[in-house]
């Protein structure tokens, strides 16, 4: 369905895409790839390798918004009406929470995110089911008032469609409509341990499938001449229903507005938006489209700038004619969209004392971590991190200042299609080290799985003594690691 062209073709400069790109790069970023385009021309894409256009990326909670275009088609077919109790659907999981305010809670106030519910749900491991989950919470608010970002919410709509299709929201959007905009067949969704589909989190696709998605949503819902979803409530879904701004504050995406499991971001346009900046930034005036796949869960401020620089910085620069065509600068811009590779620890390859620690096995104090043991292992440009955790060695394998490709986990990993259940296994990783000053190494390790997420460790020597910390960034992945501990050499 897409054409790729250059960028002065539809009216911005190479200069500004590479622009662009390198201030996310600048940021320190982990970018897995970007794409953007104007109409049906792509005229900048990249993947950061081992990253590529045929891998079925995680988009977390751009999820719902797929979830919200199932309802509409739903509702286009006659299934559903907005105005169905949620409820209603699940007569089996009624319990003595189930009150009055669950008996008013519509289709239409989850899609809005107005739902009887507010907090967070901790259900993973707890729950037969996550249906289950939400019945056991009771009521929060009065359904159709305050708006509260509601994941489960968007979930229980999922399994709505689910029950009235018998095929998961993603099956039903790729017979009837996906397959006719090029979407991958490969694709699918991670489920959960009552059988249903993950409607908040776990659409599992390409970049390029979320770039037709959101070409089809700013098409709404028609595509080669058909309307496949009530044109109505396409033009509802992109534009406010929900006032999100509860805290009277700023911010560059979240308190806009929100529409039918969609960001209302800016004024001529909308967003897509998952957890670790997975984002389709949509300028209707433009007919723009910014698309980005990440896993940023450890940075709490990429996102705000993502969107100041796509909204700000760049789309003012979009022209409504052709520029010039500038050979020097696309071949500049190219050049740099294909040698792309996923950021690695920063620092030098080598210190004064690292023949001096190499090897060098540290004893750990009491910790809350379950550490008793860790040392490093140094040779020319690589290396292995060796900790030893709860009576099992574990080891990182990496290289300096650049990615190697490894496996690795504490012991278990979250069944690999499937959330809330875990299983004994590893996740396929990318392993990088550097020395960051003459005393401290430094250790990066990001998840490439089904799950995003990552292990940061950085070990500081002092004599015979180092002091290891360790972080992790990702939604149920590492759980239990984060913090300092002492190490002595006692040999």
């Amino acid at each position: 369905m897409f054409e790729k062209v250059t960028p002065e073709s539809v009216g911005i400069s190479s200069e500004k895409v590479l622009e662009l790109i390198k201030n996310f790069e600048e940021c320190r970023f982990h970018t897995h790839s970007i794409l953007m385009a104007r109409g049906n021309k792509i005229f900048a894409e990249t993947y950061y390798k081992p990253f590529h256009k045929d891998f079925l990326h995680r988009m977390y909670s751009v999820s719902k918004t797929f979830v919200a275009m199932a309802v509409g088609l739903a509702v286009t077919e006659g299934l559903m009406s907005l105005d169905d109790i949620v409820v209603d659907y699940f007569p089996e999981f009624r319990n003595e929470k189930t009150d009055e305010y669950y008996d008013e809670c519509t289709v239409l106030d989850m899609l809005c995110m107005k739902s009887n519910f507010a907090g967070p749900i901790s259900w993973w491991g707890k729950y037969k089911s996550r249906v289950e989950a939400y019945y056991d919470q009771g009521t929060k608010k009065i359904p159709g008032t305050v708006y509260y970002y509601d994941s489960i919410g968007s979930f229980l709509l999922g399994c709505i469609v689910e029950k009235l299709t018998g095929k998961t929201f993603l099956e039903y959007l790729k017979e009837k409509i996906f397959f006719e905009i090029g979407f991958s067949k490969d694709s699918y969704t991670l489920k959960e341990p009552g059988g249903f589909t993950i409607g908040d989190s776990g659409v599992m696709c390409t970049t390029r499938d979320l770039a037709s998605f959101a070409r089809f949503m700013m098409q709404k819902g028609e595509w080669n001449g058909k309307q496949y979803i009530d044109r109505k409530f396409m033009e509802e879904a992109i534009t406010v229903q929900s006032h999100n701004d509860l805290s009277g504050g700023f911010d560059n995406y979240n308190n806009r507005g929100y529409g039918y499991l969609t960001w209302i971001t800016h004024k001529t346009g909308f967003s897509i938006v998952g957890a670790g900046d997975q984002i389709a930034i949509c300028d209707m005036e433009k007919d723009f489209l910014f698309v980005i796949t990440s896993d940023n869960q450890i940075n709490g401020t990429s996102r705000s700038i993502i969107f100041r620089e796509v909204l700000k910085c760049f789309i003012p620069h979009i022209e409504d004619k052709p520029l010039l065509e500038n050979e020097e600068a696309y071949k500049k811009l190219q050049d740099h969209l294909e040698s792309r590779e996923l950021i690695s620890q920063y620092g030098t390859k080598t210190s004064p004392i690292a023949k001096e620690i190499s090897g060098v096995e540290y004893t750990a104090l009491d910790n809350s971590q379950g550490i008793s043991k860790f040392r490093l292992d140094l040779e020319e440009g690589k290396g292995c991190f060796i900790l030893v955790k709860d009576g099992y060695e574990r080891k990182i394998p990496f290289d300096m200042g650049k990615n190697k490709l490894c496996m690795f986990s504490f012991g278990d990993r979250p069944v690999l299609d499937m959330m809330g259940e875990n299983e004994e296994g590893e996740y396929k990783c990318a392993a990088s080290g550097a020395w960051v000053d003459e005393n401290t190494f430094a250790v990066s390790l990001q998840v490439i799985d089904t799950y995003f997420g990552g292990l940061h460790i950085v070990i500081s020597f002092k004599d015979t003594r180092a002091t290891l910390f360790l972080s992790k960034s990702g939604q149920y992945v590492f759980n239990g690691i984060g913090g300092y501990v002492i190490g002595k050499n006692i040999n």
